[in-house]
């Protein structure tokens, strides 16, 4: 036995790293709506007495401290998956309560809590976007991975499927320059080959099924529909140029007309009382001028057939409409703004559809 040269530390993508993180990002985006729900519908009960108040958020440490305790202590995958089911959970009732951290009033309502929350959701979906797109096929990560599937063999939960994805993870771990490391994979995937192991039939996970659900209802759809329906989401987020534009030229210019009152309207509507509000509400109708043009190009773009262009721009317009207007809507209106969100977030998955269906294999043609 030799000795060893140095420590590799390296930090390895965990096997169904994706599935964890969508797990926890819905459970997040759920426990936060639920929670903001019942407590509107209720309005807004308190677990405890004159003296005590058991927080939500006590409930979401819980819930995080069991998320944490779960993957120390149990090797199976289903203990990963439901912490992270727990994790988000936890996030979400914890972060909901964020108003009550960051002021001295402990004020639950206050105006940028909507926003921390929001922002605090985009940033755990920029983390999933970012492992998706992670390809590390290095023989160690690979290894890391193979040894980790080895534990559906273990529960007699694995599958054909999940068989060759295994078989292939060893065959690239058996390309190490570290002879240990090649030598482990070839043994494992030497027995693997050879033994007779207890498989199961090859069953897509709940999200495939989901995925190709989806797939053969939107096929049937139509591609032409599909595209009107796009046309119609942008001309819908193309009304905002309209509102950031000509509303505030009604200002300048007649200021005694129907848009001024309908304008100052808008604005004393929301419950924001700071000092900055107008300004926040004025740079919200800024950025929906920018998304409106560019909704407005991508219509243009599909009217003229460049399909390509016109679903970049549509996604564009929504990106920027969710990372940009949706966290200033959510400052000024609270929770409100809850709806489009979830509308806008729907429409780009349309898009993006779209653009796989239809476009994608123009690509590999």
């Amino acid at each position: 036995m030799k000795d060893v040269q140095r420590t590799d530390r390296a930090a390895v993508e965990r096997a169904h790293a994706e599935t964890y993180l969508l797990l926890t990002l819905a459970s997040f985006a759920g426990s936060v709506i639920i929670t903001r729900l019942f407590l509107e519908l209720a309005g807004y009960p308190q677990l405890g007495n004159s003296v005590l108040h058991i927080a939500h958020a006590l409930w979401g440490g819980l819930a995080l401290l069991i998320a944490v305790i779960l993957p120390l202590i149990l090797a199976n995958r289903w203990a990963r998956n439901l912490s992270a089911v727990l994790s988000g959970v936890g996030a979400g009732l914890f972060v909901d309560e964020v108003g009550k951290f960051i002021t001295q009033q402990n004020d639950y309502f206050f105006p940028p809590a909507a926003p921390v929350i929001y922002a605090f959701f985009l940033l755990m979906v920029l983390l999933l976007l970012v492992v998706r797109r992670t390809d590390n096929p290095e023989p160690r990560a690979e290894m890391y991975r193979a040894l980790s599937n080895l534990g559906e063999l273990l529960d007699n939960n694995l599958d054909t499927r999940e068989l060759d994805t295994l078989m292939v993870r060893l065959e690239a771990a058996q390309q190490s320059d570290q002879p240990h490391v090649a030598g482990l994979a070839m043994t494992l995937r030497t027995y693997l080959q050879e033994t007779d192991i207890p498989l199961l039939p090859a069953k897509p996970s709940l999200w495939k099924r989901w995925e190709a659900a989806v797939e053969r209802w939107g096929r049937r759809f139509g591609h032409r529909p599909h595209r009107v329906a796009i046309l119609v989401a942008m001309a819908v987020l193309g009304l905002g140029m309209v509102v950031a534009i000509v509303l505030p030229l009604l200002l300048i210019v007649a200021p005694d007309t129907a848009g001024y009152r309908l304008l100052t309207w808008l604005v004393t509507q929301n419950d924001v009382q700071t000092a900055g509000s107008r300004f926040w509400f004025y740079l919200r109708m800024a950025m929906e001028g920018i998304v409106g043009l560019i909704a407005l190009a991508s219509i243009v773009f599909l009217a003229k057939g460049k399909e390509r262009q016109g679903i970049y721009a549509a996604s564009l317009a929504l990106l920027l409409s969710l990372t940009g207007v949706i966290l200033l809507s959510f400052y000024l209106d609270q929770f409100s703004a809850t709806v489009t969100a979830l509308v806008q977030f729907g429409v780009l998955l349309l898009v993006q559809a779209y653009g796989r269906w239809y476009l994608e294999p123009e690509q590999t043609s």
